[in-house]
């Protein structure tokens, strides 16, 4: 009889204690860390050394002609971890897209070259793809079933190991020879963006 009172007493001060909230000041609140100031350059199959061309354009003409790329590198913070590739928009953001606009992403063989002038890639002297790491629509169109109508439109391209240059190229889809193209401006509040230590 005593065993069992003890055992009792034992079990209800367990489940008490452990029913005791965590003092809110031990609780740190967790966010991520955003980089949304890739460093962005194109390419052009029609201009094979010229480099120093401005702003994300993908396209290409119909038969896969004329192809112009894209590059997005993000420089990364020494110890950070769980990286991820997202293309961010504010509802309604200008996004000028034509044919087929879907984009292949691409990890590349190597980090972009740079000079005094900027960003010193063209399509002759670039970092070439290694692996298709992706697949995007660019898009600024309200979803209700993704999201509220105050949030941006947020598509998660993927996730990666974290380095400290993450380079990515942009291209047409391969399958696509049909002429398509997309263009966006990139800025702090609109494209691309990675996000870590989440």
């Amino acid at each position: 009889m005593h065993l069992l009172l003890i055992s009792s007493t034992l079990l209800v001060g367990a489940v008490l204690t452990s029913a005791i909230p965590t003092p809110t000041e031990d609780l740190v609140p967790r966010a991520c860390s955003t980089n949304s100031s890739p460093a962005i350059a194109r390419v052009e199959e029609a201009r094979p050394v010229e480099s120093y061309l401005p702003g994300f354009i993908v396209a290409q003409d119909a038969g896969r002609a004329n192809k112009k790329d894209a590059f997005a590198e993000f420089s990364v913070p020494d110890g950070a971890y769980g990286c991820q590739l997202e293309a961010v928009f504010p509802i309604g953001y200008s996004i000028q897209s034509s044919g087929n606009p879907q984009v292949y992403v691409y990890s590349t063989d190597g980090p972009l070259s740079y000079s005094p002038r900027g960003i010193d890639v063209s399509w002759a002297y670039s970092p070439k793809p290694v692996s298709q790491v992706g697949t995007v629509v660019f898009s600024s169109v309200y979803d209700p079933s993704k999201q509220s109508k105050y949030d941006p439109a947020k598509v998660v391209i993927n996730s990666f190991v974290c380095k400290p240059k993450l380079t990515f190229r942009f291209s047409i889809a391969s399958d696509q020879t049909a002429a398509s193209s997309v263009s966006f401006e990139q800025t702090t509040q609109a494209g691309l963006r990675l996000t870590y230590n989440c």
